[in-house]
C-alpha cells in the first residue's frame, strides 16, 4: 500500500462531509501554497460534531507526505484570530493528537502495515492574528504535544501570511 492508498484509507476513517480542501476560519486562513498535493484535510469541528464528541478540539488536521522519503507528517491546525490562552490552545491541540492516535490504531491491517513503515512526524501548529502576549508567547514555546511516542512543541505562524504552511513545513 503506497501513500496515496494510505491517504485514501486514512479518508475512510471519518465523515465524507468533514474532508475539507482548505483550512480557514475564525478570521484566520491558512495558504497551502509549496504543500505536498498528496494530502487529506479533516475539519475536526466537523468530525466530532458529526460522532457526537463533546470535548476541546482543534479546527483542522491536515495529513501529507512524501512517498520518495517514507515520511508521513500530521499538522494538527489551531486557528485563532484573537486573543487566546496557551492552555486552551494546547489543550485543542492534545484533543487533536489523540483522535489521530485513536483513529490510527482502528486503520485496518494492510494500512496499519504501510502505517509502521513511514516515519511518522506531528506539528502541532497555531496560526493567530494577533500580536501574542509575552507571558502567552513564554508559555507556547514550552507546551508540548503528546503523539505516539513523540512531544513536538506547538509552532506558530500568523494567519493569511503567504505560504504559511509551507513555512510551518519547513521548519
Amino acid at each position: 500500500m503506497g501513500l496515496m492508498e494510505l491517504l485514501a484509507e486514512i479518508g475512510k476513517q471519518v465523515h465524507e462531509e468533514c474532508i475539507s480542501k482548505s483550512c480557514s476560519g475564525d478570521g484566520c486562513r491558512v495558504y497551502l501554497t509549496d504543500t505536498p498535493s498528496d494530502r487529506i484535510i479533516v475539519n475536526l469541528e466537523c468530525e466530532f460534531e458529526q460522532r457526537k464528541i463533546d470535548t476541546k478540539r482543534c479546527d483542522y488536521v491536515l495529513f501529507c507526505g512524501d512517498a520518495s522519503r517514507s515520511n508521513l507528517v500530521v499538522v494538527l491546525i489551531e486557528l485563532k484570530s484573537g486573543a487566546f490562552k496557551t492552555s486552551t490552545v494546547a489543550d485543542q491541540l492534545q484533543s487533536g493528537a489523540d483522535f489521530v492516535s485513536e483513529m490510527f490504531g482502528k486503520l485496518p491491517k494492510e494500512a496499519n502495515a504501510a502505517l509502521n513503515r513511514l516515519e511518522i512526524t506531528c506539528v502541532p501548529t497555531l496560526f493567530h492574528g494577533k500580536r501574542i502576549d509575552r507571558f502567552e508567547l513564554r508559555e507556547l514555546e514550552r507546551a508540548k504535544i503528546r503523539f505516539l511516542s513523540q512531544k513536538p512543541t506547538i509552532k506558530r505562524r500568523k494567519c493569511g501570511e503567504p505560504k504559511n504552511l509551507a513555512l510551518v513545513l519547513r521548519g
